[in-house]
Formats: structure tokens, C-alpha cells, sequence
């Protein structure tokens, strides 16, 4: 029960043993998966996947991070979570990654969509909960222009300009420019 209480002190909704590691200070993998197995048993857990537990009511945003490392909530789904864009995508969550891929567990699809590693790892604008990083809008914009040329927002006013331009500075020319011709017909 003390190796729950400091998991629940987390505020971590989903784990690995990495997590499970750090947090409790245990680095014995058959201890891990002891404290795991009995709290499997006493549905403290669910499992998602091979090293992979969740509490019931899990973050969707965290399992997406989990699900794939080295990757950040962006593209549409900040787009349509800050107004951006009205098009819903539902189930379908869009996150930047290393590498691009689809996953799916129970109705949720996950799709990873591949940056440049020098883009990806770049941290400016990406806001860290502590359980996931998510992009800005202004970032999830310059993503989405990266990936997809000309691609049209329907709702631009509360975008900071400023930032805009500012993050797009690490992506190519091209997004460079196509931010600039964003800001000033907005404008």
C-alpha cells in the first residue's frame, strides 16, 4: 500500500517500470512486477501493454506520449482544442514524433506523425504538464505547415503573432514564409 501512495502522490495516471522505478526507488525488476501483478489482482491497474499499467480513469494525453517515446500532443488535436481549426477528429489523437505510425487501444487512434528530429527535440513552445509536453497553438501551427503545405485554420484570432514568428524560425524557408503570409493577411 506505501508503493501505492507514492504512485497516487505522482499524479501519474499511466507507468512503466521506468516510472515505477523512479518513483519508488526500486530498481529490482522482479519487485516491480510483483507490486504490479498484485495490483493487477486487485484491479488497482489495468494493463494497456507488455510493461504498460494505467489506473481506471487514465489521461488519453499521457498513454499517447507512452505509447511512443519521444513524441508531443500537436497537429489537430491542439489545433481543435484551441479553436483553430472546427473540423473533430473524435478518437483520433495527433502527436509529433521521431517516427511516423498508428496505434490503437479500445476507440482511441493515435496517430504519429514524423518531424525532424531538430524540430522535435526543440523545446521552445512545448508546455510540460509533468505528465506529457503539448504543443502551443503556435507551435501545433507551424507543425501542421511543416507537414501539410497551405493548410487552412478557420480561427486565427487568438494567436499570438509574435510567437508565431518566433517558433518558426526552427522549421525550413518554406514555413518561414508561409507563417509570414499568414500574419499579414490576418492582419
Amino acid at each position: 500500500m506505501k508503493y501505492l501512495n507514492k504512485i497516487l502522490a505522482s499524479k501519474k495516471t499511466v507507468l512503466d517500470y521506468s516510472d515505477a522505478a523512479l518513483l519508488l526507488w526500486i530498481d529490482n525488476k522482479n519487485t516491480l512486477k510483483k507490486i504490479f501483478e498484485r495490483a493487477l489482482k486487485q484491479k488497482i491497474f489495468i494493463n494497456i501493454q507488455k510493461w504498460l499499467y494505467a489506473f481506471e480513469n487514465f489521461d488519453i494525453f499521457e498513454l499517447a506520449v507512452k505509447l511512443r517515446k519521444n513524441s508531443y500532443i500537436s497537429f489537430e488535436t491542439v489545433l481543435k482544442k484551441e479553436w483553430i481549426i472546427f473540423q473533430d477528429y473524435w478518437n483520433n489523437i495527433f502527436l509529433a514524433s521521431d517516427n511516423s505510425a498508428i496505434k490503437i487501444y479500445k476507440n482511441n487512434k493515435f496517430t504519429y506523425l514524423k518531424l525532424k528530429k531538430s524540430i522535435l527535440l526543440n523545446p521552445i513552445w512545448l508546455i510540460n504538464t509533468w505528465k506529457y509536453f503539448i504543443a502551443s497553438k503556435e507551435r501545433a501551427i507551424c507543425d501542421r505547415i511543416y507537414l501539410t503545405k497551405n493548410y487552412y485554420f478557420d480561427n486565427l484570432d487568438f494567436v499570438d503573432f509574435e510567437k508565431l514568428e518566433e517558433i518558426s524560425q526552427i522549421y525550413n524557408k518554406r514555413v518561414i514564409l508561409e507563417i509570414k503570409k499568414i500574419i499579414k493577411n490576418a492582419k
